[in-house]
């Protein structure tokens, strides 16, 4: 059947302005449970998230970060001590284990340098951090630094010139070491003076510098709360400015933890996750002081281990560790507030979220 030119056009114009919109993000979800990282669409014009599929690692992945080049994704495989390099299709998002590589025990945190030539690790357990080499985007070989820097090591982080590095430890020692960083070798050594004391019965565990890198902030574990630091870029070294409660006036101090940070990519609003509360508090940053004033908590799902602000910060997607589900939020950007769109199941024991802008090209 021959259809007039008139109709065939007025077709083709409804096709293409009623299709369903293609999703610009993907978000990849560690599932430890099930030995796997799961891919979910995130459609902006729908505000939903959908599976759309999952790799099979060698064990249970834990904490994932995106290569510099944004073609690869490096994953932690907690429970085999390996370190997994998996290639992204920038169209679709989906992933491809490009290769594995020994770590130095079951690292809780990874992290890719600012010229993405070294992968740096920080070992919970182990009480250890690492350097490994990345070449052509993956890691392929054992790590060529490794520190005993004592117990629960949680996370590594280089300041924005990528001179220092920086490792806080919850729980007894309560501290951040501090480390000069050369990104020519990838080696650590420890800065003068060698760590950051927190202030008393925090627990730092993870941190964040401010854009504007004067500022770091730290999520404090023990102490349900987030602190403000000024920071020195030329020595690499923090000094503590304010220290702020995640949690509401009257919540019971002893119950509970917290456990991710993430800061706006403009400075302004500063997000924690409340582990216990079962909630993400939020903050609002003053551009001239740095410091805090809470925003309160958004109820999300039972132990939000992990959460991540999605590319262009519109969306903010939380995994509850605790029933395996996935919260989706649509944020605020003049005040920061976040508002319940979606709660989906996900596989066993979800690790880390981590948001991933598609290729329109």
């Amino acid at each position: 059947m021959n259809l007039p030119t008139s109709t065939l056009l007025t077709c083709l114009f409804a096709l293409f302005c009623f299709s369903p919109a293609r999703s610009e993000t993907v978000v990849y979800v560690s599932e430890g449970g099930d030995k796997r990282i799961a891919i979910f669409s995130l459609n902006e014009a729908e505000e939903t998230l959908t599976r759309i599929g999952e790799v099979e690692l060698n064990g249970g992945p834990g904490c994932l970060a995106l290569g510099k080049n944004r073609k690869f994704l490096h994953a932690a495989v907690r429970t085999t001590g390996e370190f997994a390099t998996l290639e992204i299709s920038p169209k679709s998002g989906k992933l491809k284990v490009a290769s594995t590589a020994p770590a130095s025990g079951s690292a809780a945190y990874v992290y890719p340098d600012r010229t993405g030539q070294w992968l740096l690790a920080a070992y919970y357990r182990e009480g250890l951090v690492s350097v490994s080499k990345i070449t052509n985007g993956a890691v392929k070989d054992e790590p060529l630094w490794v520190l005993d820097i004592g117990p629960k090591a949680h996370c590594i982080q280089t300041d924005p010139a990528n001179r220092f590095a920086f490792c806080p430890h919850p729980m007894d020692l309560n501290c951040v070491d501090l480390f000069r960083f050369d990104a020519s070798s990838g080696k650590l050594t420890l800065n003068t003076p060698p760590i950051f004391e927190a202030p008393e019965n925090q627990g730092p565990r993870h941190i964040q510098f401010h854009p504007n890198g004067k500022w770091a902030y730290l999520v404090n574990e023990q102490g349900k709360s987030v602190t403000f630091c000024h920071y020195d870029s030329d020595k690499g070294t923090l000094k503590a400015q304010q220290t702020l409660s995640t949690h509401p006036p009257d919540w019971n101090p002893s119950w509970g933890s917290c456990a991710d940070i993430e800061i706006t990519s403009d400075g302004r609003f500063l997000y924690a996750s409340n582990r216990g509360h079962e909630s993400i508090a939020g903050f609002s940053l003053d551009e001239e002081t740095g410091n805090m004033t809470s925003l309160g908590q958004t109820p999300t799902e039972k132990i939000p281990r992990s959460f991540n602000l999605m590319p262009g910060e519109k969306y903010l997607v939380a995994a509850g560790q605790g029933e395996s589900r996935l919260a989706l939020y649509r944020r605020n950007p003049d005040n920061g507030e976040l508002t319940h769109l979606q709660t989906i199941p996900c596989g066993k024991s979800p690790a880390w979220v981590l948001g991933y802008q598609l290729d329109d090209n």
